[in-house]
């Protein structure tokens, strides 16, 4: 019995034989299934492979990445690039150049050159252009093109640093001019006494401070030998007094003086005993109808009129009308001056006490 059924069992059924034919199906059509799929991903891959060449192609050279490294050379056991060595070799080769053409300067070779220049200087030429076209023959990332266009983008930078260093100088020039003729400018503007406004460096340094001044009246008696500025009639003459930050004043028209006029007038101008630039002009003038014409002029330093200056305390101002000696408009008080180009002025310099109202002050009394 036992044997009966250990036989049933060793031997396969329909059931089994059904169930193992399935399974190989199962199995061939897994084995199809996979092998479609890849087939499938392979002409994926080679359908991308061809679309990335094709836009490769399409895309201009400039663009082109490229991942290849650069070259490089072995130099004293160091890896550097070849195109930098190159341009080191080629700066060494120009600096050669630049020695040999100097070599004619030279102590050694200055004295049996000096007088062969137009024979050193070809021959040392041709010397270097064969020098240059060998070492560009012989070096292999830099041509003839590299070097000429190099030039040209010096050439331009060069170009470009002296546009802007000369519009600089140009404004600076500009500035120059504006500010040497800036009194001018002032006067066509309008502004009477243009030295005020911006002053100078004693000015800022005081901080715009008067002490440096004292008060000064400048006397002036009579003008003689005066030119004539109209043929057919006298000069009407007048006398304009400028200095430094002062107002230019005028005295008042004499009509009809002709070569000699009596001032007897008096102005009062603020005097800085040290500024050695501001001069004093007087000039002497004849009223036209329009205008005016200059006849005479007279200019003087600072140091001139501080040598002229009368000492405060022997002034009288008393004015005495007549030609006693100690009347204030003797000719013994004046100075006489030579004008220019003709003509003599009468002057006086005399310092004012800041709490006096000066000459005119005794006139009131008299």
């Amino acid at each position: 019995m036992m044997l009966s059924l250990r036989g049933q069992r060793q031997r396969p059924g329909r059931a089994d034989f059904e169930a193992g034919l399935r399974s190989s199906q199962l199995r061939s059509e897994a084995s199809f299934a996979g092998s479609g799929s890849s087939y499938l991903h392979k002409a994926k891959i080679a359908s991308l492979e061809e679309e990335i060449k094709y836009l490769r192609a399409a895309l201009p050279e400039s663009l082109s990445i490229s991942t290849t490294a650069a070259p490089t050379v072995i130099v004293a056991g160091h890896s550097v690039q070849e195109e930098g060595y190159e341009e080191v070799i080629l700066l060494a080769v120009i600096m050669f150049m630049l020695m040999l053409w100097m070599v004619p300067f030279l102590r050694p070779f200055r004295y049996c050159c000096e007088t062969r220049l137009h024979k050193v200087y070809p021959a040392i030429t041709l010397i270097n252009l064969l020098i240059f076209a060998v070492t560009l023959n012989q070096l292999c990332r830099i041509s003839f093109n590299d070097v000429f266009f190099a030039i040209v983008k010096l050439f331009d930078v060069f170009l470009d640093s002296i546009e802007q260093v000369l519009i600089g100088i140009s404004a600076l020039f500009a500035i120059g001019i504006v500010w040497k003729f800036k009194d001018r400018v002032f006067e066509v503007l309008g502004v009477e006494n243009a030295a005020a406004v911006f002053g100078d460096f004693r000015d800022w340094a005081t901080c715009w401070s008067m002490r440096r001044f004292h008060p000064m009246e400048i006397v002036i008696w009579k003008v003689e030998g005066l030119p004539s500025a109209r043929l057919h009639s006298p000069n009407d003459v007048f006398c304009e007094v400028s200095f430094g930050y002062n107002v230019t004043m005028k005295t008042r028209v004499h009509h009809r003086a002709g070569h000699s006029c009596t001032f007897k007038e008096a102005l009062q101008l603020n005097f800085d005993p040290f500024d050695a630039e501001r001069r004093l002009t007087l000039c002497i003038k004849s009223q036209e109808v329009i205008g005016d014409i200059e006849l005479a002029k007279l200019q003087m330093g600072a140091e001139q009129v501080r040598e002229m200056e009368e000492p405060d305390d022997n002034y009288d101002r008393s004015l005495v009308r007549g030609s006693m000696p100690e009347s204030a408009w003797s000719s013994g008080r004046f100075r006489c001056i030579d004008l220019v180009p003709a003509g003599k002025v009468y002057l006086r310099f005399i310092p004012v006490s800041e709490d006096s109202k000066g000459c005119w002050e005794s006139l009131l009394r008299t």
